[in-house]
């Protein structure tokens, strides 16, 4: 048996149909909602808070780069 029809074999083996008996909450999208919705707050959060002490982490490395001040 060569290699191409032993991969041939083995890929219809692999890729055959069957029954799949598997349910899906309706409610797992309100579960992920929950999960993400607190994560995402808390770094929009951070970002409110600490957005002048990024920008001055930023504007400091500029100066130093360009060697003038940013207005």
């Amino acid at each position: 048996m060569s290699n191409g029809s032993a991969l041939f074999i083995l890929l219809v083996v692999i890729l055959q149909p069957s029954s799949a008996f598997a349910y899906i909450d309706p409610n797992a999208g309100g579960l992920l909602f929950q999960l993400l919705a607190p994560i995402f707050a808390g770094i929009l959060g951070a970002w409110v808070f600490m957005r002048k002490v990024i920008a001055g982490f930023f504007r400091g490395i500029w100066r130093k780069l360009t060697g003038k001040a940013v207005q």
